[in-house]
């Protein structure tokens, strides 16, 4: 979360000069105030557990993607918002099924919450990119499928949330055919 934070700042300082309305620097500056509340429940859930945010490892993924794709802001949102982020759809149910399962349900509970909020993220990326593809006259579709074969390392993991991925407005043919690729 303390990286999406930085990911939302990002894409508005990095693309300031993108000529796009000031709706789209909107919708970031409210992300950046959703990450900055999950981070928030998150590291107040470890310091009630007698830990503190940096304690265990993790991965610099989100950050990585971000360096790969800081010239140009179509590849931004196809790779974190519409990758990375809608990844944590896929695999956020999971987590809350797993620590329910060991009676954490604080920890499932705070996780409900982020996953609910993830939703409408990736529904701002689809937004912009959306948007951006038609200002270019690119087809959505082909150009995120060309995007996530040159932008991103791997494929496209299964099993995918394909309900919370549609409430985003994230249509599976985007993303399946990309599935299958190694």
């Amino acid at each position: 979360e303390l990286n999406a934070i930085d990911l939302a700042w990002d894409i508005i300082a990095r693309f300031r000069n993108s000529d796009l309305p000031l709706a789209f620097y909107d919708d970031w500056v409210n992300i950046a105030n959703d990450e900055a509340k999950h981070f928030s429940m998150l590291t107040n859930y470890l310091n009630q557990n007698n830990a503190c945010y940096g304690d265990f490892p993790a991965h610099d993924s989100l950050w990585e993607s971000a360096e790969k794709t800081s010239d140009d802001i179509l590849s931004r949102l196809a790779i974190v918002p519409l990758v990375l982020e809608a990844r944590g759809l896929d695999t956020t149910p999971g987590a809350i099924n797993k620590l329910s399962a060991t009676g954490d349900t604080k920890a499932a509970r705070i996780l409900k919450i982020i996953g609910e909020e993830e939703i409408s993220h990736v529904a701002t990326g689809v937004r912009w990119f959306h948007h951006i593809c038609k200002s270019r006259e690119l087809e959505p579709a082909s150009t995120f499928q060309l995007l996530v074969k040159s932008q991103f390392n791997g494929f496209l993991k299964p099993p995918f949330a394909t309900y919370a991925r549609t409430l985003a407005g994230f249509p599976r043919f985007y993303y399946e055919p990309l599935s299958k690729l190694r």
